[in-house]
């Protein structure tokens, strides 16, 4: 019998965006599926990027060498989840961190993925909502009838990370102002 394939996956997002509570929750919907699926999950909330960001926000080197490691260990994931700043009016209030402190740092992460050609994906919602769109995203969400098909060896290549790229622009900032004002006009 084989070890189980052991899947990383990162949680990256602003203070206040539910990082935690979201890798709890995936931490309980995923270990069902370690009984059917030879998949361990590994989910990850503090990355050497967000810590880097988080401490040099307003420095930030993208030639330093820091830099280019915190880059280099965020590109070993398997899968790298930007949570969304679409929090819950409730939780909003809640927050010790400003709303522009909030924008200020998922800017960054955005902005620091997308330089570096890390592929990653934006998780939206809340609660039940944002937790499915995490197992869309993983891939975790096949049914477990379902049997996985498996192309012949021949016409198997490795598959490229999906890269988020706007259809007018391609810039992250541009996609966070188009949701804000969406949002705002709930």
């Amino acid at each position: 019998m084989t070890a189980p394939k052991l899947v990383t996956v990162a949680l990256l997002g602003a203070a206040g965006t539910g990082k935690k509570s979201l890798a709890e929750a995936l931490n309980n919907a995923l270990r069902p599926a370690l009984v059917s699926t030879p998949l361990r999950w590994q989910i990850t909330t503090d990355t050497a990027l967000q810590r880097l960001l988080q401490r040099d926000n307003a420095n930030l080197d993208t030639a330093s060498p820091d830099f280019k490691e915190a880059v280099a260990q965020q590109r070993r994931f398997d899968h790298s989840l930007l949570l969304g700043l679409d929090l819950a009016p409730s939780a909003r209030a809640l927050q010790p961190h400003s709303a522009a402190e909030r924008s200020r740092m998922d800017t960054l992460l955005r902005r620091s993925l997308t330089q570096a050609s890390v592929p990653f994906q934006v998780i939206y919602g809340t609660g039940d909502e944002r937790l499915r769109q995490a197992l869309s995203a993983l891939g975790a969400l096949k049914s477990p009838a379902a049997k996985p098909e498996t192309p012949p060896a021949e016409t198997t290549s490795p598959r490229k990370p999906w890269v988020w790229a706007c259809d007018k622009c391609s810039d992250p900032v541009c996609e966070h102002k188009l949701l804000s004002d969406l949002l705002l006009k709930r």
